[in-house]
């Protein structure tokens, strides 16, 4: 699998960044992903649930380990994937969340997104709504 990115070193409290260069949906599929395959691969989250926060304010997503029952978010080891170049070519932060979730639905229906379901809760937020679980 090819992904359109390059990883970063590790920044602040992020424990992986990422920076997509995909501009269409396909792309934005295939680097989401490879990040749940190595999320699974090399179990980078210790939780039994994940979180998928999307920002499109500033045109990115961020995964890390959650707790649906209390709401606590442990983002101290989380992955951050930064959709900078995509974000640029929409027209609104409404368009940007809805490419981003359908994005993450394609993901999570590929094999590595079925282990990924079979490994965690997997559970997505945006700036305006709150988490509601992928099934």
């Amino acid at each position: 699998m090819k992904a359109t990115f390059t990883e970063k070193k590790e920044i602040g409290y992020k424990r992986l960044s990422f920076e997509s260069k995909s501009t269409e949906e396909n792309g934005i599929i295939n680097d989401i992903t490879y990040v749940l395959n190595k999320i699974n691969k090399e179990q980078l989250i210790n939780e039994n649930q994940l979180l998928i926060y999307v920002d499109a304010t500033n045109g990115n997503i961020f995964i890390t380990g959650y707790n649906h029952e209390t709401e606590k978010v442990f983002d101290n080891n989380g992955i951050a994937i930064e959709f900078s170049e995509y974000w640029e070519v929409v027209d609104n932060a409404g368009e940007f969340d809805g490419i981003l979730i359908d994005s993450i639905n394609e993901a999570l229906n590929s094999d590595i997104g079925k282990t990924t379901k079979e490994n965690f809760q997997v559970y997505y937020q945006t700036e305006i709504y709150d988490a509601e679980r992928i099934k």
